[in-house]
């Protein structure tokens, strides 16, 4: 077998570039890609840590908080009752209590509506025996219902709660 002379291979450093151009094209682009994207991308940084700290909003005008209401409390005038008894003793409830509102907008129409809570009230109460008003179940029982009445009363007004400052029955 015979050995077919070769071409020598030219080494790297004897290559020639073909133009001066074609190697100063992409430092031209690097370059324009530094001058342009380099402030877009420090500007959006910037922005959105502006935007996430709550800066940005303060200086746009941003919005005006909601005043939210909360609940409203009107206190019942004091209520002294004589329970329902059938062994000849007489027994009596007093009860000091206070209604939860949903909101101010109604506070005026429930004090006006005032006379007939503690008409429900006071008619309620007599109609119970003293073993009804015994015990935490009775309170409970006894507070639903007044809820349920009071809120019948002064319908259309949203009554959330009625809370009892003090329920004595001797």
């Amino acid at each position: 077998m015979a050995k077919t002379p070769t071409a020598p291979r030219p080494s790297q450093s004897d290559a020639v570039p073909a133009s001066d151009d074609a190697a100063t094209v992409p430092a031209k682009t690097r370059s324009k890609l530094l001058l342009f994207g380099a402030p877009v991308a420090l500007l959006l940084v910037l922005g959105g840590g502006l935007w996430f700290s709550g800066a940005l909003s303060g200086l746009m005008g941003g919005h005006k908080p909601i005043r939210v209401s909360g609940p409203v409390f009107i206190k019942v005038p004091e209520i002294v009752a004589n329970l329902n008894v059938t062994d000849g003793r007489d027994s009596y409830a007093k009860l000091e209590a206070t209604l939860e509102l949903a909101n101010s907008a109604s506070a005026a129409e429930v004090r006006h509506d005032m006379p007939r809570i503690i008409d429900v009230f006071q008619t309620y109460l007599r109609a119970m025996h003293p073993s009804e008003l015994q015990g935490a179940s009775g309170t409970y029982r006894l507070r639903e219902a007044l809820i349920n009445r009071v809120r019948i009363a002064a319908a259309p007004n949203v009554i959330r709660n009625v809370l009892f400052e003090e329920l004595i029955v001797q």
